[in-house]
């Protein structure tokens, strides 16, 4: 395929069952809403359908300790690491000071369309990689490197080949979202994506 054309990937499990944990910021009214926001602009540009959810499904994801993805004994796994998951944020959160995600472009890849952001204090980079050194990966997985914080926005209902124009035009849309970040969250997602949570645990940031 031409360098100029994107070739999307159809979703096909929004709005499914799942189970996965997740380590997750807190997220603001006022955060969702301009998520949202963002999300009509990216809507009236692109030219295929797209699955774009509610605002109480918008998160970001710090790290999936149980991915959604996976044929292994979700439950079993989650039992051995569950309390010390829980410790090492804990440790890491407890006392630290709230954090402020600063959200400044939309990138446009194969299966999504993301906000991406910056975090000054280095708590999120902090808790990734205590997770990957002292936590072992599900059966069969490998552990996650992670080198950006950001939330999806869209996602792609259809396959499709789209020109670069296309990703060139949402990419320039323009982004500014300072959303302060008070707990660290625990959660249990039973509906993609995120459209159903539990919250399992928080940790308030000072």
């Amino acid at each position: 395929m031409s360098a100029a054309m994107l070739q999307t990937i159809a979703d096909d499990i929004w709005e499914k069952p799942c189970l996965a944990y997740h380590v997750q910021p807190s997220l603001e009214p006022d955060t969702r809403q301009a998520f949202e926001a963002v999300q009509r602009a990216i809507a009236e540009l692109w030219p295929e359908p797209l699955h774009v959810g509610p605002q109480h499904g918008l998160h970001v994801t710090i790290y999936p300790l149980v991915p959604v993805k996976g044929s292994f004994d979700k439950d079993t796994y989650w039992q051995g690491i569950a309390r010390q998951s829980h410790s090492l944020l804990q440790e890491l959160c407890t006392g630290h000071q709230t954090l402020e995600l600063r959200f400044f472009r939309l990138k446009v890849t194969d299966t999504a369309i993301i906000a991406t952001a910056t975090e000054a204090t280095g708590l999120i980079d902090a808790i990734r990689s205590r997770i990957v050194s002292d936590i072992p990966p599900p059966p069969g997985h490998k552990p996650i490197i992670y080198d950006l914080i950001h939330t999806t926005l869209a996602r792609y209902r259809t396959s499709a080949s789209l020109p670069r124009t296309v990703v060139d035009r949402v990419e320039s849309l323009p982004v500014s979202i300072a959303a302060p970040v008070k707990r660290i969250r625990l959660v249990r997602e039973t509906l993609f994506p995120c459209l159903a949570t539990d919250e399992i645990a928080a940790i308030p940031l000072r």
